[in-house]
């Protein structure tokens, strides 16, 4: 894939539906695309969370580590989005994310979600939804 199908992928997500022109050069300003190997990582756990990023191409693997045992919590796909919490709370990084494949993900900065979150209640609305409903996964997995 080529920036400009990165760029569409980004744009056809539902996440960002309802953002127009301006919404978009917000979102994008300052952004960059990555590129993983297997096994490099995106996002380390307990890091701070300056930025979050989509999967563009590629698959990463979501763990976390409890009482010094690393458990999986998720295999993700092109088009998910990560480290949207810790953007969002300021809270560290609750998980480590690593590339299962080579991987390319689209880092965006938090100041440019903060600033369309608090512009698009229902953006905001969506990434509230996501961020409860990941907490519910890992809590059930890390009682599994």
């Amino acid at each position: 894939m080529d920036q400009k199908k990165y760029i569409k992928l980004v744009l056809d997500n539902f996440m960002f539906k309802e953002l127009d022109n301006d919404g978009f050069r917000t979102l994008f300003h300052n952004a960059v695309i990555k590129p993983y190997r297997v096994g490099d990582t995106l996002i380390e756990e307990g890091s701070s969370g300056d930025q979050f990023c989509m999967i563009v191409e590629g698959s990463v693997v979501v763990t976390t580590i409890k009482d010094g045992i690393t458990t999986e919590l998720a295999k993700l796909k092109t088009g998910a989005i990560i480290g949207e919490v810790a953007a969002l709370t300021g809270a560290k990084r609750t998980a480590t994310i690593t590339a299962a494949e080579i991987t390319k993900a689209i880092f965006f900065h938090k100041d440019a979600l903060i600033k369309l979150t608090k512009r698009f209640d229902s953006l905001k609305e969506r990434f509230e939804d996501i961020i409860t409903s990941r907490a519910m996964d890992t809590i059930n997995k890390l009682n599994e």
